[in-house]
């Protein structure tokens, strides 16, 4: 009986989806069902979707509802006792499914099982950004804001997911807000080796996109807050115009880490990109935005283990 389904959702997605999707079809695991969901794409990705002929492939298209409606609409289709979720432009490592599997069939306990990734440009492979592996560390982190978990290598127990109802419906992103909900009723875990590679490039990344995702990121926490106490959450609106409330001061400070981090991650982006020169530079701009926290983001990367020697 299949055991694994792989969950998709692409808007957009070429000139990636192709080699994201090969390191799906290539895994050594091979019984697996594998749901894409098109978000309403423009570019060529539906032509190429509708190209591809393995039988284990289930292609959903709807108009653009936004990632969290496609994630939901794609779990619809899963039917397996485990759901693995991939981006669309990430590359898997080929043992990935198998042995993510395997973790989550001797530990019953645990709901979603992550691992270390390594971020790739067009050039070169870098080193992981260390992830914790045990629940306390990894859920304590993701309440702080800091990434515990990187949702494009999770693999997570299908009932547990649907029995929260999935991801919100909130036109928000999503992911951190479901891997808290999972881990207040199970346990979370990262394994300590290097299962996916992440696309880092110029395009996607940018100050305005930067703010979006923190300011998310703080909501999820901040209605986990309120879920752990029993509570009832504010609406994003409520949440939005209390913090407009605070002190110019800490606002513009907040502004800054931002500016720094989507400077970091261009800098990461450039470095594997082929032009190492202009992304060092980079970096060390990053650095002096925001010290304290671009160089806790280097010295996991440099605890981390190389990416490259795990793909093999």
């Amino acid at each position: 009986m299949c055991q694994v389904s792989v969950l998709m959702t692409v808007y957009n997605g070429m000139p990636y989806l192709e080699h994201s999707i090969d390191s799906v079809l290539s895994q050594s695991l091979e019984d697996f069902h594998f749901v894409i969901v098109d978000d309403g794409s423009t570019d060529g990705t539906a032509d190429y979707l509708a190209s591809l002929t393995d039988p284990r492939i289930q292609i959903l298209t709807q108009a653009n509802q936004g990632t969290a409606a496609a994630a939901n609409n794609g779990l619809r289709l899963v039917d397996t006792p485990f759901v693995a979720r991939m981006d669309a432009d990430d590359v898997a490592m080929k043992h990935r499914l198998a042995t993510q599997l395997k973790f989550m069939q001797a530990h019953p306990d645990v709901g979603i099982v992550g691992a270390q990734i390594a971020p790739a440009g067009d050039k070169s492979v870098g080193r992981s950004l260390r992830l914790p592996t045990e629940h306390d560390e990894i859920f304590e982190s993701m309440m702080s804001g800091t990434h515990g978990m990187a949702h494009s290598v999770i693999m997570i127990r299908t009932e547990v997911l649907k029995s929260l109802n999935g991801y919100w419906s909130l036109p928000l992103i999503d992911d951190w807000d479901m891997m808290l909900r999972v881990g207040e009723v199970s346990k979370l875990a990262n394994l300590n080796e290097v299962l996916l590679h992440y696309r880092v490039h110029a395009g996607s990344l940018n100050g305005l996109n930067m703010k979006r995702m923190h300011r998310h990121i703080a909501y999820a926490i901040e209605r986990a807050k309120h879920r752990q106490a029993g509570a009832s959450a504010p609406s994003f609106e409520e949440f939005e115009s209390e913090l407009e409330k605070r002190p110019v001061w800490v606002r513009a400070t907040e502004n800054v880490h931002i500016y720094a981090l989507a400077n970091y991650r261009l800098a990461i982006a450039e470095i594997h990109g082929g032009n190492k020169l202009k992304g060092v530079t980079r970096l060390a701009f990053s650095a002096c935005c925001s010290p304290a926290r671009t160089w806790h983001r280097i010295a996991r990367m440099l605890r981390g283990d190389s990416g490259k020697a795990s793909a093999a």
